[in-house]
């Protein structure tokens, strides 16, 4: 196990999250059991009350796990020197690469469900007769699930963790002409992919960025009559389309153009290495920016044959903004980098 203050503000927030985690479970099944959608008027503040505590639980301890998500590479750029041939954050996932490659894949599941909770919480607030409070309370029971996992998950790798064989550098991986980002454009648009790739990814972000602005400009609305429900599928598909063409246009484009090194693909290198200081803020704002396209989902579905359309539709707005803005702000600050370069 590597000891630093890293490790430790993980294993505490591991064990906060069991903890609470547990609380929130055994509480949230007691509500759910006793759930009365008609509550007698001298019950109600007791209701209310209880509520409240179990809502302020689950507020805390989801906070923890979705600040744990940037926390997780904090510390893995912080074994780096201990492991022996680590260049970047790559050399430190080959100890325990099946552990590793597991928390990498559950941390933004993770923090996508809890952020759509979040807002399907707020939005059930906001409106004064909480038409959803029942499907907020069964949605806490796959949270939870999720939350054990993860932190069980954070723990046991840290504690099995112990560098005593010489890692491969990350050039080994990302640098073979075979390597996968790579093969997959190449197959799509031919040997010199790099324009098409390139061109793509302004494109469909440019389209997608079109497509949130559009339900917030009334003039627009009014002009192009779209239902709301089309414009969500086709914010929606684009936005998944969008996320291997960004993340193959980072690996083979952008990041070794802003790195200065051309032959060079690791994304761990572009987040870590400090070359580009900003570089986790731009992949945060885009990652962001299309969680926020799914959190409208989880809300439309969650709000869905409830009397809070309003309400709803308040919210959506507000998190079609934050998509808007992320989504923006990091084409743009990739642009501004690659003008600058």
């Amino acid at each position: 196990m590597i000891i630093n203050i890293y490790t430790i503000i993980m294993l505490f927030i591991a064990a906060v999250s069991l903890s609470l985690g547990g609380v929130l479970l055994f509480t949230t099944l007691r509500a759910i059991l006793a759930f009365d959608a008609l509550v007698p008027l001298e019950s109600k503040t007791k209701y209310e009350q209880k509520g409240y505590l179990i809502f302020l639980i689950a507020c805390v301890v989801i906070g923890i796990r979705m600040l744990a998500w940037p926390w997780f590479y904090f510390m893995l750029q912080s074994f780096v020197p201990e492991v022996p041939g680590a260049m970047c954050i790559f050399g430190v996932t080959q100890i325990l690469p099946a552990t590793s490659a597991f928390l990498q894949i559950i941390k933004p599941i993770s923090f996508f469900i809890m952020g759509g909770w979040i807002f399907c919480y707020y939005a059930d607030k906001a409106h004064p007769t909480s038409p959803f409070t029942r499907k907020i309370l069964l949605f806490l029971i796959p949270i939870c699930v999720i939350l054990f996992v993860d932190s069980g998950a954070d723990v046991y790798y840290l504690l099995s963790m112990k560098p005593l064989i010489s890692v491969s550098c990350c050039a080994t991986f990302f640098d073979v002409p075979l390597r996968p980002s790579a093969m997959i454009p190449q197959a799509i648009f031919g040997e010199n992919f790099d324009k098409a790739l390139f061109l793509l990814y302004y494109s469909i972000n440019i389209i997608l960025i079109i497509l949130l602005f559009f339900p917030l400009s009334k003039r627009w609305r009014h002009l192009i009559p779209v239902s709301d429900k089309t414009l969500l599928y086709l914010q929606s598909g684009t936005g998944l389309l969008n996320i291997p063409v960004t993340l193959l246009s980072f690996i083979e484009i952008i990041a070794p153009k802003l790195m200065q090194l051309p032959f060079h693909h690791c994304l761990y290198c572009f987040i870590g290495n400090g070359i580009v200081p900003d570089a986790s803020i731009m992949l945060g704002l885009f990652i962001i920016g299309i969680f926020g396209i799914g959190w409208i989902n989880i809300l439309r579905i969650l709000g869905k044959n409830s009397s809070s359309k309003q309400i709803i539709e308040l919210f959506t707005a507000r998190i079609n903004s934050l998509s808007l803005f992320c989504l923006l702000t990091s084409l743009l600050m990739v642009t501004i980098h690659l003008v600058l370069t």
